[in-house]
């Protein structure tokens, strides 16, 4: 039979005293708990008690101590001693009673049934590399409304401030101000993916935002399109089946389709009285001297690395100054596509040591932030792996990912479930590699010659943190002195067409650019600067007041 409610506060006293008195038992303390779990409107009194209970300990702690004398004695007197017996019970009593305050607490941080959640007053830097400096924060919590949410991640965590990461939101509405001056509004169920100061991704749900303060566009992702929005306000969603809607309540929303072509693209075809340069962007690359320009494995050049410290490229920052700046800052995928000829000089045995056995393709190494692609032979290699694989020879891609910190794909080469071999990988012949993580789907990859070859999945939203100061590099590892060129995990091989997207390629791209390969094209069929042309001249869509559209999720066209 259920008890009164009547009843329930004196209930709840009663095992207060005795647990203040130190005499509850192991079935009444969880009762208690169990009283306080499901009628909070009691905890406050229990909490008052409590303290309660504490100043009266004190006081009778304080009554078992010898009075002050109003003035110092002439002749020194030897001090009187406290039993110890009498002053166990109230110290005793003191220890219950702060036991039980921290019984209160922790039923605080307990989930609620209903109603706002309890949130962490404080920065949301749990999933972020202690040792580096994190990424700024981009936003906070501006009001709710019967909401619950968390941070997307390993732990999932409350916060009203954030930096770059992902909130899902289960129930009732929330708004966030972002520090470039836009306000968005979330209703639940919504995943939405704040990836700076003045931008945002809706992976899925719908939001309502507008410009509050602040000059600067806020620009908006979703699996279609690119918002930019410049003090309008408006509404979009994301459906079941990827596809955007927009409906423009005030001024204009101006529609881009997202771009389908590397960021960078080093083919390494310029002539030899020319400087290496990335071939979309024109950006220039430095060369260590054992880098040497040889025939191309695609086109007119490549580049031989011969495994020694000076053997690499320098790419550049992109810009970086920070985590989460410059070109090389992407969120929501990456793909890093390349054509090898390994020669990769393995040892016989995994070193337990540094310098460890790699032969890098690229890397930009922001700390934990970093961005890999590399040949890897190490027995340290299970504390970064997900998922844990065997130790050996494998190819590694490593990537920081939000609410899950920096880990690495690691396909072992050993023969197995479609995997290559080492053997089949130095066998002097090229290999096209492709790495990409999709953060729409959180699906991590590695393709062989056209074929998808290991993956794993993340939740889904689960968005990448890069970027920041430090050049990346093609054929080595270089930390600090940039200007030598000189690195500590050289490759021994050609390297040549690498190419660095911000999103993820699909399986059937990947394979159309390994046929186009084979038959010694490169991935653009020669048309590269056709389709760069394209998009520098493709025009955005402006939404006016009042105008609604939906937006396809292959091709980001309006659908009529």
């Amino acid at each position: 039979m259920k008890k009164s409610e009547s009843i329930l506060p004196e209930q709840i006293l009663e095992l207060a005293d005795a647990q203040c008195s130190g005499i509850i038992t192991e079935v009444e303390l969880a009762a208690l708990e169990q009283l306080l779990t499901e009628h909070p409107e009691y905890r406050r009194e229990y909490l008052n008690y409590v303290f309660l209970h504490i100043g009266l300990a004190s006081a009778a702690k304080s009554a078992q101590l010898p009075p002050a004398e109003a003035e110092a004695p002439t002749i020194p007197q030897k001090p009187r001693r406290v039993p110890a017996r009498f002053l166990l019970i109230p110290c005793f009593s003191l220890l219950v009673c702060l036991c039980a305050v921290g019984l209160f607490l922790s039923l605080q941080s307990a989930p609620q049934k209903a109603g706002a959640p309890d949130i962490v007053q404080d920065r949301s830097q749990y999933y972020f590399d202690e040792n580096a400096v994190p990424p700024s924060e981009v936003a906070f919590v501006q009001s709710t409304l019967q909401a619950k949410w968390e941070l997307l991640g390993k732990n999932p965590v409350m916060t009203d401030h954030f930096q770059p990461g992902t909130v899902k939101v289960t129930s009732g509405n929330v708004d966030f101000a972002f520090s470039g001056g836009a306000d968005v509004s979330l209703t639940s169920p919504s995943l939405f993916g704040m990836e700076g100061k003045d931008q945002g991704t809706l992976f899925s749900g719908k939001l309502l935002t507008h410009r509050s303060d602040g000059k600067a566009p806020f620009k908006l992702e979703t699996p279609s399109v690119e918002l930019i929005n410049r003090g309008t306000e408006y509404e979009v969603s994301v459906n079941e089946e990827s596809e955007t809607y927009v409906h423009v309540l005030d001024g204009q929303v101006e529609v881009k389709l997202r771009g389908r072509l590397p960021r960078f693209y080093w083919n390494f075809d310029q002539r030899e009285s020319e400087s290496l340069q990335d071939a979309i962007g024109m950006g220039a690359i430095r060369a260590g001297k054992n880098a040497v320009r040889v025939e191309g494995i695609i086109g007119s050049g490549a580049i031989r690395f011969n495994n020694h410290p000076d053997a690499s490229l320098l790419l550049g920052n992109g810009g970086g100054k920070e985590v989460g700046t410059g070109d090389y800052a992407v969120s929501t995928g990456v793909t890093i596509e390349a054509m090898v000829i390994s020669e990769w000089e393995i040892s016989d045995h995994q070193p337990a040591k540094k310098p460890y056995d790699y032969d890098e393709i690229f890397r930009k190494e922001d700390g934990s932030y970093r961005i890999l692609l590399s040949f890897q032979n190490d027995e340290k290699a299970g504390v970064s792996q997900i998922p844990v694989v065997k130790g050996g020879p494998c190819l590694s891609f490593g990537l920081f990912l939000s609410g899950m910190g920096y880990s690495e794909l690691d396909m072992p080469l050993d023969g197995k479930e479609g995997r290559p071999t080492l053997a089949e990988m130095r066998d002097g012949k090229p290999h096209h590699i492709v790495a990409t993580y999709n953060g729409w789907t959180g699906v991590k990859a590695i393709y062989i010659d056209g074929k998808l070859r290991m993956s794993h999945r993340f939740p889904v939203g689960t968005m990448i943190i890069s970027g920041g100061s430090t050049p990346a590099v093609i054929g080595n590892l270089i930390t600090s002195d940039f200007e030598s060129f000189v690195g500590r995990e050289p490759f021994s091989g050609v390297i040549d067409e690498v190419a660095f997207y911000d999103y993820a390629l699909d399986p059937a791209t990947i394979a159309a650019h390994f046929e186009c390969v084979k038959a010694g094209r490169d991935y653009f069929e020669g048309q590269l600067n056709k389709f760069v042309l394209q998009e520098k001249q493709g025009k955005n869509m402006l939404l006016n007041k009042g105008q609604k559209m939906r937006f396809s999720a292959e091709t980001g066209e309006p659908v009529l």
